[in-house]
């Protein structure tokens, strides 16, 4: 931003003629004057600002000069060829209001000829949520960028100043005063940018701009300030060792290795480094997922550093409790449950991969699927997995909003959605080494198909010698496909009471998940603790059989369900998909139509007929009922409440859970039970025989249990029947979610809660 203030400004405008249009025109915005000036009222200092002395008003002229010039000369100039190096000579305008932020950074920069063009950079890293004052650091004035393949269009403001719009981040280098292509170039208007900081040029100056960064917790400035500092100085291990810092606050553990690792082969490697170093190398091994490597590294470190013991000693706990999670999948989950309601929703524990197996399916969308290297029970887990990038709406100021166009999926992702690209795009600059765990997953029929087996393990790979000079191009297509493909809403345990909107939906891309295909009715369901997915099997898989998990929620109709899954295929195959198109096109419009006024029977016979009418638009009668015809009955029963005909609400409760398969032992509603030396939690009045559709219906068939268990004990004081159902909630609880009566309190009978559930 210009480091000025308004009346200097405006004089300046005065005497160079210049109007408010002008500046808009130049900056490429209708109201750059005004977003402009609002920006020198509201931040009158930051990381780049100074006094104005006459010496920066002579400076401000020219520029301002230069940019009038730059602007007649543009008008109805064709496009033309764009050569870089450029420098940036104004940052324009990062966002138009507070309020809303453009997904790319928008600055003004001059080519070497003195001519100024607005450019946009999308998916750099760093720039999703930052600040003004942060983005002054990733681009002050006076940055000089080489521009790879750039696209040169129209402005979309409809005005005729040239726009560089650069999607991938690694089309964009950045230069250095030593780099041999600024040898070779003569800027047209003066070697320094006026208003430009004058850049660190000692060891000290660039570690000192780096801790000021990192202090603030700008982590990407202060890696770009470390390894500039290096480029000039590489025999620097302090410098080295703080970049290593902040990759570890980045989450790029594999560059953080890597730089402790050369800091360790330094002979000379003075004893206040190499505990810092060894130390680091650690928790890079703890990132990386390398628990029993890392568990030995902490000892490591204490042995080497007995004054280092009590820091280490807790995370050696962690690296064996990492392990444990990785090698046996057993996890606290009243633990996982807890921490995913925390604000910051990432949870430290490990992946586990159990009796499954990827293999090749040919005739699958990807071409590969997931199946049982064993015989697999209902309940059974089969994967955690961590997601691979994240974001939750507490991560961006509560004003902000992104907003996208997915032109693969032809969607709008909002909010979080809008920022995974970037999010991959910064793991993959960080760590070139897990680019093929992204760029091996399916991404679209459009582009080229993935391999035929997928490795879960990070590539060998060479540290970042300099942060963001990308060694390796950045495949954004790719990215992009790949998330329109693979991306999830990683929602917590689902709660009757709870609420989001549709711009707050949290996103994530998950690894193993991703590789998992898709079925209304599948045999396996997914759900979320924070950032780390959950799959378990919800009936019984023979050994050699595919998992499928649903991509989209099984309990909608025919029609929607269908609508929603063209993007993945042209058609659904799966054995819901298949009864409900046997049904015909009309019959399932007709289900539709009946299905949205379900809400609206407020009278038992106003229920009895709408489950009349919906039972006639099924051609053949169903084993069991299906997600509508189940919301139906249960409808009904709650309607009985209403009207205080409480026995026929337990009956058609009953009713409803039986026809959905599960199978009734007891359906008594009165009278003595035999006494059962048996625990309570085992006496059950149902048969535990998991129903079919329990992979989208679980969580209905628990809510009527505990309606079932609440209309025992506080209608009619019967404990004993109301124990019985309730312990009918945890098992079935327990089979979709794991973690025993322990999680089930805490999820659906915290106290808070209780008694506002409405569910009988």
């Amino acid at each position: 931003m210009l480091p000025i203030n308004p009346d200097d400004f405006a004089r300046a405008m005065e005497q160079l003629n210049l109007t408010p249009a002008d500046i808009g025109k130049v900056l490429n915005q209708p109201n750059g004057f005004e977003s402009l000036l609002g920006r020198m009222l509201s931040v009158p200092s930051g990381p780049q600002s100074h006094a104005t002395d006459s010496g920066t008003m002579d400076d401000m002229l020219a520029l301002l000069k230069r940019a009038k010039e730059a602007h007649e000369r543009e008008k109805g100039m064709p496009a033309f060829p764009y050569d870089p190096p450029s420098r940036i000579s104004l940052i324009a305008a990062f966002a138009r209001d507070r309020a809303k932020r453009a997904v790319a950074v928008q600055f003004a920069v001059e080519d070497s000829a003195g001519d100024v063009v607005m450019i946009s950079l999308y998916n750099y890293p760093g720039t999703i949520g930052a600040k003004i004052d942060v983005l002054d650091t990733l681009f002050p004035l006076g940055t000089v960028l080489a521009i790879k393949e750039p696209t040169l269009k129209t402005s979309a403001a409809g005005n005729s100043v040239p726009h560089v719009r650069v999607d991938c981040p690694s089309d964009v280098v950045r230069l250095t005063s030593e780099d041999p292509l600024l040898s070779r170039t003569t800027w047209r208007t003066g070697e320094r940018v006026p208003l430009a900081p004058e850049p660190p040029r000692t060891e000290d100056g660039w570690k000192a701009l780096g801790n000021k960064y990192f202090q603030s917790k700008w982590f990407t400035s202060a890696a770009i300030a470390y390894s500039t500092g290096l480029t000039q100085t590489p025999s620097s291990q302090v410098l080295r060792l703080n970049r290593a810092m902040t990759y570890l606050k980045l989450g790029h553990a594999g560059a953080a290795l890597s730089d402790c690792n050369h800091a360790l082969g330094q002979k000379d490697l003075p004893p206040s480094l190499r505990v810092k170093a060894l130390y680091r190398k650690a928790q890079a091994l703890y990132g990386l997922g390398h628990w029993k490597e890392a568990e030995t590294a902490f000892e490591t470190t204490s042995s080497e550093f007995p004054s280092e013991a009590d820091t280490c000693r807790p995370w050696v706990e962690k690296s064996r409790k990492r392990r444990q999670e990785s090698e046996t999948g057993s996890y606290n989950w009243l633990e996982m449950y807890t921490a995913s309601l925390s604000k910051a929703r990432r949870l430290d524990v490990a992946d586990y991969k159990g009796d499954i197996e990827v293999v090749a399916l040919p005739k699958r969308g990807g071409g590969r699927g997931v199946i049982v290297t064993e015989d697999v029970t209902a309940g059974q887990l089969l994967s955690v997995s961590k997601g691979f990038v994240s974001a939750f709406p507490d991560d961006y100021d509560p004003p902000e909003i992104l907003l996208i166009q997915d032109l693969i999926a032809m969607t709008t992702k909002y909010g979080c959605g809008a920022s995974l690209g970037t999010k991959v795009a910064e793991r993959i600059a960080g760590d070139p080494g897990c680019a093929r765990l992204v760029y091996d997953l399916y991404a679209g029929p459009s582009l080229s198909p993935p391999p035929a087996t997928y490795v879960l393990e990070r590539a060998p790979a060479n540290g970042v010698e300099n942060f963001l000079d990308f060694g390796t191009p950045v495949d954004i297509a790719r990215i992009e496909g790949v998330l329109s493909f693979n991306s999830f809403q990683p929602a917590g345990l689902p709660h009757p009471l709870a609420s989001e909107k549709e711009s707050d939906h949290p996103s994530a891309l998950f690894l193993l998940p991703s590789l998992f295909n898709h079925s209304c009715n599948p045999n396996a369901a997914w759900v979320c603790f924070g950032d780390v997915m959950v799959i378990r099997a919800m009936r019984d898989i023979p050994r050699g059989s595919e998992v499928f998990i649903g991509y989209r929620a099984g309990d909608e109709s025919f029609l929607e369900r269908e609508e929603e899954l063209r993007q993945y295929f042209d058609k659904c195959t799966c054995d819901l998909c298949t009864l409900d198109r046997g049904d015909g096109e009309a019959a399932c419009k007709k289900r539709r139509t009946l299905e949205g006024k379900i809400s609206s029977w407020d009278t038992v016979d106003k229920a009895r007929r709408g489950i009349q009418n919906l039972e006639q638009t099924y051609k053949k009668k169903r084993s069991h009922h299906d997600s509508t015809m189940t919301r139906a009955y249960f409808h009904l029963a709650q309607v009985q409440r209403k009207e205080g005909d409480v026995m026929g609400f337990i009956h058609s409760a009953m009713a409803t859970l039986q026809q959905a398969g599960l199978a009734i032992i007891d359906k008594s509603v009165k009278g003595s039970i035999p006494a059962d030396p048996r625990l309570v939690m085992d006496d059950l009045p149902i048969r535990k025989t998991v129903p079919p559709m329990m992979g989208i219906m679980g969580d209905t068939y628990i809510q009527i249990c505990i309606a079932l268990s609440n209309a025992f004990g506080e209608r009619y004081g019967d404990d004993r029947r109301s124990q019985r159902w309730a312990g009918a909630a945890v098992w079935l609880h327990d089979i979709r979610y794991g973690g025993g009566i322990d999680l089930f309190n805490a999820h659906l009978l915290d106290p808070e809660l209780r008694g506002r559930i409405p569910l009988y």
